[in-house]
C-alpha cells in the first residue's frame, strides 16, 4: 500500500519583515540591505526612478499612465510620483501597480519616511490607508481619485503571471540582486516584458550583469547612466520590441447605470474615479429601496480552508470596502464573532483554526473568551474577526451617489442603439443616451433582459427577511455582531437585527414563518433568551443569485454590462468590483487576477459548457 503524503497546511499570513531603523535608515535583517539610500532616499528616488524614466515629461504628455514597480517597500517611490503629479499642471491619471512579498506595517513605513517632510501630507494619508498584511491585492485611491494604487502582497513572479496590463513605466526596486535574487530572475524579466507597452521605460539602481543580461534577453534596449551619490552607475532601458502592442485607451465614454442600490452606487463610485461621465436611473421613488436600505449589514470576507480564487477576490474586496466604509464614516460597530455553529460551519472553521491566518481575520477563541467579548453567555467556540465591521448600508449607498446625477421613479419603455450610441426612452418622456449601459438592478434583471430581448441567464430570485428584536429581550446586551449560519447585530439606535431568511418564492410579505426561521438559526442557548411570545417587526427585500452563486460582473452584450448577483456579500464585494468594472469599460488595468476575472465573468457558464462539449 502506497503511503499518502500529508498535504501541506495552507499559509495565508504574510511573513513578518525583519526591518528596523538604525542610524536614520530602515534596514532589512532578512536581506541584509537598506530600503533606500542613507544619503537621501527621496533624492535617490527622484534621480533613479523619476528622472531615469523621464516621468515628468510623460505625465505632461499623457492622459493616463500605468506605472509598475517591483518592491513597494516603504511606499517612498509612490509618494514621489504623487508629489510630482501634484506639482505638475497635468490632468494625467495614473494606475500604480506594485508587488511586495514582505510588507511592512504602517507605522514602521511612516517612521522611515519621516525625514522627507515635503511628502508629509500624502505620507500621513498613506499611513491611514496602509493595506493590512493579507495575501491578496489591495486597492487605494489618492489625489481626488486621480491615482489608483494596486499593491499585490505576494511573490512578484507569482502575481505577475496572473495579471494582464501594459505598463508604460517600470521601477525595478527590489533589494540588491546579490541579496534578493528572486526579484531579478530571467523569468521575472520575461513577465515584465509581457506586461510592458510599446516604448515602456525601465529604471533601476542596479547595473549587475544578471540585470543587464536578463533585460536584454527579454527584449529591452539598455543604457547606463550616472548613478546617485556614491553609486557610479544606474540602469535605464526601453522596450521597443515589434511584438509589443501600444496600449489602447477606450474612446470617449459615458454610461447609464440602471439601479440605485449598493451595486449602482459602487459602479458610479468606480466611474467617477475613472473620470467617466454617467447618470443613474432608478425605478423606485428613492435610492437604496432594496436590501441596500437595511438598517445594518456585515462587512466580512468569505474565508475558506482551501485556496480558491473566490476567496482571493473576497479578501481584495474586503480590504477595499473596509477602508472605504471607514473613510465614509458609515461603520456602526467594529469586530465580529463567528461561532462554530451550525455543525457544517463549525467543521470548516475548526479546520481553518489549524492554518496560519492573520489574527485580525481569524483568531480562535474559547466560549469563555467569546462570552467576554460579546457581553452575553456563549457555549460555543469560534473566531474573533477584529477586522470585520457592521455598517450602515443606506448611508454608504447615499454617500457613494452623492456626486453623481440620480433620477428616481424612472421606467424605461424603449431601448435602441444607433451609430454606437444607446438611446433609452422613459415613461415620463425623457430620453437618455450613452455609449455604455450597466445593469445594476438586482432582482429586476431577469425581467429586464426578457423585456428588451437581451441574452438571458439562469438566475434565481429569492427574498430575505430581517427580524427586528425589541430592546427588552435578554439578547439586547449583546455588544458585537455574531455570525452562526444566520447573524444577529448589537442594538443599533433601538433596532437589533436578526437574519436572514431565504424564501424561494420571492415574496415581499413579512411572515411569522420567516421570523421563526431567523430565531431557529440562533444557537440553542441564545434562543432561550427570547420570550415565547414575541411581537416582531422586520424588513423584506429580494435577492438575485447566479447558477454558481458568484457575482456577474462584466461585458454582457453590445456595450451592455452586468453588475449583479452580488448575493449576501454585496456590502463587501460591490465597492471594489464597481471600480474593476469601470476600469474595464475604460480599458484600464482591472487589478485583479485572471482567475478572479474568470469567476465573475457573466459568460463563464457558456464558456464552461463549450469546454465540456469539446471534451466529449
Amino acid at each position: 500500500m502506497t503511503k499518502q503524503l500529508k498535504q501541506p497546511v495552507p499559509v495565508y499570513r504574510m511573513p513578518e519583515p525583519d526591518a528596523k531603523i538604525t542610524d536614520g535608515v530602515l534596514r532589512s535583517g532578512t536581506f541584509g540591505d537598506i530600503y533606500f539610500s542613507a544619503e537621501n532616499g527621496l533624492a535617490e528616488t527622484r534621480n533613479v526612478f523619476i528622472d531615469g524614466t523621464n516621468l515628468e515629461n510623460r505625465i505632461k504628455s499623457h492622459a493616463h499612465l500605468v506605472i509598475a514597480e517591483t518592491g513597494f517597500g516603504t511606499g517612498l517611490n509612490f509618494l514621489a510620483v504623487l508629489d510630482l503629479l501634484e506639482k505638475s499642471d497635468s490632468d494625467c491619471r495614473i494606475d500604480y501597480i506594485s508587488f511586495e512579498a514582505y510588507p511592512l506595517d504602517a507605522t514602521t513605513a511612516f517612521e522611515a519616511r519621516k525625514p522627507f517632510a515635503e511628502l508629509h501630507n500624502n505620507s500621513a494619508q498613506l499611513k491611514e490607508v496602509w493595506p493590512e498584511r493579507w495575501a491578496c491585492a489591495h486597492h487605494r485611491l489618492f489625489l481626488q481619485d486621480r491615482v489608483h494604487l494596486h499593491v499585490h502582497f505576494s511573490d512578484a513572479l507569482t502575481a505577475m503571471k496572473q495579471l494582464d496590463f501594459k505598463a508604460d513605466v517600470w521601477f525595478l526596486d527590489g533589494f540588491s540582486p546579490s541579496k534578493n535574487t528572486e526579484l531579478w530572475s530571467e523569468e521575472l524579466f520575461l513577465q515584465i516584458a509581457r506586461l510592458s507597452a510599446q516604448n515602456a521605460t525601465i529604471s533601476s539602481f542596479s547595473v549587475a550583469a544578471l540585470v543587464k543580461e536578463g533585460l536584454t534577453k527579454a527584449g529591452f534596449k539598455i543604457e547606463k547612466k550616472k548613478g546617485f551619490g556614491k553609486k557610479r552607475e544606474m540602469l535605464t532601458a526601453r522596450y521597443n520590441t515589434i511584438s509589443a502592442a501600444p496600449r489602447n485607451l477606450s474612446s470617449e465614454k459615458n454610461v447609464i447605470i440602471i439601479g440605485a442600490g449598493i451595486a449602482g452606487a459602487s459602479i458610479a463610485h468606480g466611474l467617477r474615479a475613472t473620470n467617466i461621465p454617467h447618470i443613474i436611473l432608478e425605478s423606485a421613488d428613492r435610492i437604496a429601496s432594496g436590501s441596500s436600505g437595511n438598517p445594518a449589514g456585515l462587512q466580512t470576507p468569505q474565508l475558506m480552508a482551501a485556496p480558491h480564487p473566490s476567496m482571493q477576490m473576497s479578501l481584495a474586496c474586503f480590504s477595499y470596502a473596509r477602508q472605504l466604509a471607514l473613510t465614509q464614516d458609515v461603520v456602526l460597530d467594529k469586530g465580529i464573532i463567528s461561532l462554530h455553529h451550525p455543525e457544517k460551519q463549525g467543521m470548516r472553521q475548526k479546520k481553518m483554526a489549524g492554518q496560519e491566518w492573520p489574527e485580525d481575520l481569524v483568531k480562535a477563541a474559547s466560549a469563555h473568551q467569546l462570552t467576554q467579548n460579546a457581553n452575553l453567555e456563549l457555549q460555543t467556540e469560534g473566531f474573533i474577526q477584529s477586522a470585520g465591521q457592521l455598517i450602515d448600508p443606506s448611508k454608504l449607498t447615499y454617500q457613494l451617489l452623492d456626486k453623481s446625477e440620480v433620477k428616481t421613479g424612472i421606467t424605461i419603455i424603449a431601448m435602441s442603439k444607433k451609430q454606437g450610441i444607446w438611446e433609452l426612452r422613459t415613461s415620463n418622456g425623457s430620453i437618455h443616451t450613452a455609449t455604455d449601459i450597466v445593469l445594476a438592478m438586482g432582482s429586476a434583471l431577469p425581467q429586464f433582459l426578457e423585456r428588451f430581448s437581451l441574452p438571458s441567464l439562469k438566475l434565481q430570485v429569492t427574498s430575505g427577511q430581517l427580524s427586528f428584536l425589541p430592546s427588552n429581550t435578554k439578547l439586547s446586551t449583546l455588544e458585537c455582531s455574531l455570525q452562526y449560519g444566520g447573524y444577529v447585530t448589537p442594538m443599533i439606535e433601538g433596532i437589533q437585527a436578526l437574519g436572514a431568511s431565504f424564501d424561494l418564492s420571492g415574496t415581499m410579505q413579512l411572515t411569522k414563518k420567516a421570523h421563526l426561521h431567523n430565531i431557529s438559526l440562533l444557537p440553542t442557548e441564545l434562543q432561550k433568551l427570547l420570550p415565547d411570545s414575541l411581537e416582531l417587526t422586520g424588513r423584506v427585500s429580494r435577492r438575485l443569485a447566479s447558477q454558481d452563486r458568484g457575482p456577474l460582473i462584466g461585458d454582457w452584450h453590445d456595450t451592455i454590462h452586468l453588475f449583479s448577483a452580488l448575493g449576501s456579500r454585496g456590502l463587501t464585494n460591490a465597492p471594489l468590483l464597481g471600480l474593476v468594472l469601470a476600469r474595464k469599460i475604460a480599458n484600464r488595468p482591472s487589478g485583479l487576477d485572471r482567475d478572479i476575472m474568470r469567476i465573475i465573468d457573466p459568460h463563464r457558464f457558456s464558456i464552461r459548457a463549450t469546454r465540456t462539449n469539446y471534451r466529449r
